[in-house]
């Protein structure tokens, strides 16, 4: 309201409060989460029909290898629950938002995102229903979660805000940018956690405090935050008094079907082999490798999740020691994708020596393309090799271990170069004006793969905790290996690059000409201008 009022303009930079504070909520309750299903894992396994206190009895059974199957599985069903719903409703969110704008999808989320946490609490409450049932129960969260689309749609939502602000060409500044502030807040909110709260033990201050935050998020996004596309008014048709002219409810029900299917299938069509403009017989291949080369990252980061409960099984962590460990891994990645990832950008990036208003040649196309495909495979390369590790050490040292951790977050420019790649190439097939469908797509798969691994992971760790633990680092590097493989065969060959006609930026793009992404730029990088005051 207050942007309408003063006239302020979309910007990167507004959404950067936004993705800090709710990173800050995810990193505050990301331990006491752990420590919720490994409570209800011990009751569940409980022998006692009295109702216990559910936080006390988790510290009397939680070594035991039965509650860590258990609590891997809780776990593994809370996750995949929500990304079902959120693979099945992110297509229908991602399509909202660029006809109501993006500001209503991220309230949408937003408020999911309150209550997901507010159920916590409740499970923990061993005289409420609640906490009587809390094995299922504890899914009402993700349920709801789900259905406004997840993390899977907010991260949509804020890589299609950004694509409202800037330029098309590669964004591995931008994101990494963007990124980086993700575990900026992820970092500090288990130090947040620890300096206000109890460092052994449960203690629902932790849940209390990322509602407020999310609270306070709602009304910044609702009250400060100005939108970046404007809604597209939707003509209206008059509907006949004719009771004849309506169609049966069997007609009513077969397009929702036809609508659902539709919101599920079509964001994965964007990864489909593309025909040549040139050459209709040949097919670009590079969509379809980006689109498999993400999922199978996406699958891998599944090994996090199973991370905290194995270090928490193998070293005898407490709550507050694992929140540090976790907040060590995310000050690493802030680092390198606010520090040293841009450094390196600065230097290696291919830079144009075109006017910002100038589309790009063929040739720049494929050296950005060329960029981003070395950079995402050198980071998946050295995240692959950190886990690989990890399952050759096994559980000698608590500091190889941290110290493996670490190297393996410094990787963290994999995930905003997989985003850039993914946009480069659709420009080069001469699709451009797609991109925030694009993103659309990569929720979408980004809610399918974290319906696969969470089960995957419960699967494997649950298998071999008792013998083998360190299984799911295999498994983990495994799949970053394959990754690797998958995008050496996009083609940077400047044939197979379609140059877009300047106009669909203008189009689908009205705030790029006025606006671009300054941040972190090398100061003789003169195709970016100068930030806009806010």
């Amino acid at each position: 309201m207050l942007a309408r009022i003063l006239s302020w303009q979309a910007h990167p930079f507004w959404l950067i409060p936004v993705v800090l504070v709710m990173s800050m909520s995810r990193g505050l309750t990301m331990s006491p989460r752990i420590q919720v299903y490994k409570a209800i894992a011990c009751r569940s396994l409980s022998k006692t029909d009295v109702l216990n206190d559910i936080a006390s009895l988790a510290g009397e059974c939680s070594t035991d290898p039965d509650v860590q199957a258990k609590a891997a599985r809780i776990q593994a069903s809370v996750v995949t629950t929500m990304s079902v719903l959120s693979a099945i409703s992110t297509g229908f969110w991602s399509r909202l938002g660029d006809t109501h704008g993006r500001k209503p999808i991220l309230v949408s989320f937003l408020l999911g995102a309150l209550l997901m946490e507010s159920v916590f609490v409740l499970v923990m409450r061993p005289d409420s229903i609640f906490g009587r049932h809390a094995e299922q129960l504890i899914l009402v969260g993700p349920v709801v979660e789900g259905f406004v689309g997840g993390l899977s749609t907010f991260n949509g939502v804020f890589h299609a805000y950004i694509s409202d602000c800037t330029r098309h060409g590669s964004r591995s500044t931008i994101f990494s940018t963007v990124q980086g502030m993700v575990f900026v807040g992820l970092a500090i909110g288990p130090w947040l956690g620890g300096l206000f709260f109890p460092p052994k033990g449960y203690n629902d201050g932790f849940f209390y405090g990322s509602i407020g935050l999310i609270s306070a998020t709602i009304l910044y996004v609702i009250f400060i935050c100005p939108e970046s596309r404007q809604p597209q008014r939707v003509p209206v048709v008059q509907e006949r008094g004719d009771l004849a002219s309506k169609p049966s409810p069997v007609i009513t029900i077969g397009k929702l079907l036809k609508n659902f299917a539709t919101a599920l299938l079509l964001p994965i069509s964007m990864f489909t082999p593309r025909r040549s403009f040139d050459n209709p017989s040949k097919r670009n291949w590079n969509m379809t490798f980006v689109g498999l080369g993400l999922f199978l990252y996406l699958v891998s980061t599944g090994v996090y999740s199973a991370k905290y409960l194995y270090a928490q099984h193998v070293y005898d962590w407490t709550t507050a020691e694992l929140g540090y460990y976790m907040s060590t891994l995310w000050i690493t990645r802030a680092f390198n994708l606010l520090v040293f990832l841009p450094i390196i950008l600065s230097y290696l990036k291919p830079k144009s020596m075109r006017g910002s208003g100038v589309t790009p040649t063929a040739s720049e196309i494929s050296a950005e393309l060329s960029f981003d495909r070395r950079l995402a495979q050198i980071s998946l390369a050295v995240d692959g090799f950190a886990d690989s590790m990890v399952a050759l050490a096994g559980n000698r040292s608590q500091p190889i271990f941290v110290l493996l951790s670490c190297l393996s977050s410094f990787t963290s420019g994999g995930n905003p170069a997989l985003h850039s790649l993914g946009a480069i190439c659709l420009h080069a097939c001469g699709f451009s004006s797609d991109v925030g469908a694009l993103f659309g797509a990569m929720g979408v798969l980004s809610a399918i793969a974290h319906v696969v691994s969470p089960y995957i992971y419960a699967l494997t760790y649950g298998s071999t905790v008792a013998h083998f633990p360190e299984a799911i680092f295999v498994l983990a590097s495994c799949l970053l290996f394959s990754v690797v493989i998958l995008l050496s065969g996009i083609s940077t060959d400047t044939k197979d690059i379609v140059v877009n006609d300047p106009r669909s930026l203008e189009e689908n793009n009205p705030n790029a000409p006025e606006y671009s992404y300054g941040a972190l730029a090398s100061e003789d990088d003169d195709d970016i201008p100068q930030s806009p005051r806010l």
